[in-house]
């Protein structure tokens, strides 16, 4: 299977496999392999329906459910245009198929996606990998941008690694989503998705490297007053995401894209939303072990 690195740092890209045909143990492993170097892997021209995309993804372990999200302020859950629940909805799509209105609050809840961010790092059991299918891409604008925490985390000074070495962070999703967008959680919500913490540094189980755990879900630092937090979390966050550092997407119909969440940051960019179709379904792998402390 040819291997095509897509940035001086990381991203590969796989070609040759067809995930809907099914894939024997080698090509499993060679995927897992070229993650756990590549941390990010882009397998073109896949023709995937929501069953066989969770079947590829349930082989690298269990899969987060969606949750549910409401169309109104304090409204009940909106109607779901997804039925499979380990499916998760990254469009600009209602229930009936139409763009969200502007108001809506689900989308709100997607702009939070705009941010630097790690899927699922709010859980306690967060997620290893997210794997996101194109289905229908507008024809501009809507990259998906990423950060191999791995590589920032090797250039910082070492009087910075000293520093945040042995800290924890505490990750919230209500925290990204009320910086951008401005979505508003009910009472139960809160209760459903509460606070997670992690160490601030990782090591990556598949590399042995090291790897900021940061990003917009993060709130502020364990034993630190909240603003100091804060303020390190941002400056680690603006050092990981210099160009130097960061690749962008453009995605193509049929693209799935890997991203292993231990080791990297993500976000959407803006298109126009109002007017073109965006429908992404993103399968998501719980990490069922306990985050590896730094080396």
């Amino acid at each position: 299977m040819p291997v095509r690195q897509l940035h001086p740092l990381f991203v590969a890209e796989l070609t040759r496999i067809d995930l809907a045909a099914g894939i024997d143990a080698r090509t499993q492993g060679e995927i897992e392999r070229t993650m756990d170097r590549y941390a990010v892997t882009v397998l073109p021209d896949q023709n995937l329906d929501d069953e066989k995309q969770i079947a590829s993804a349930a082989l690298y372990g269990p899969l987060e459910v969606s949750p549910p999200v409401h169309s109104q302020d304090g409204g009940p859950a909106a109607a779901l245009r997804i039925r499979n629940p380990h499916i998760f909805d990254v469009s600009n799509l209602d229930e009936s198929g139409k763009t969200l209105d502007l108001d809506d609050q689900r989308r709100a809840y997607r702009q939070g996606n705009e941010l630097w961010h790690t899927d699922s790092s709010f859980r306690q059991k967060s997620a290893t990998w997210s794997m996101l299918h194109a289905r229908v891409v507008p024809p501009a604008g809507a990259d998906t941008e990423f950060v191999d925490t791995r590589a920032a985390y090797d250039a910082l000074p070492d009087t910075m690694k000293a520093r945040i070495g042995g800290l924890v962070a505490e990750h919230s999703i209500w925290h990204s989503r009320a910086r951008l967008g401005g979505y508003t959680p009910t009472d139960e919500e809160r209760k459903a998705r509460p606070p997670a913490r992690h160490p601030l540094v990782r090591r990556h189980p598949g590399s042995g490297r090291n790897a900021l755990y940061i990003a917009s879900h993060a709130s502020h630092i364990v034993g630190w007053p909240e603003d100091e937090g804060r303020a390190l979390i941002d400056e680690l966050v603006a050092f990981a995401t210099q160009p130097r550092f960061v690749y962008a997407h453009p995605w193509r119909r049929g693209d799935l894209v890997i991203w292993d969440n231990r080791c990297t940051m993500h976000r959407a960019t803006p298109f126009e939303s109002s007017t073109h179709v965006r429908d992404m379904r993103r399968a998501t792998v719980i990490d069922t072990t306990a985050g590896a402390p730094a080396a």
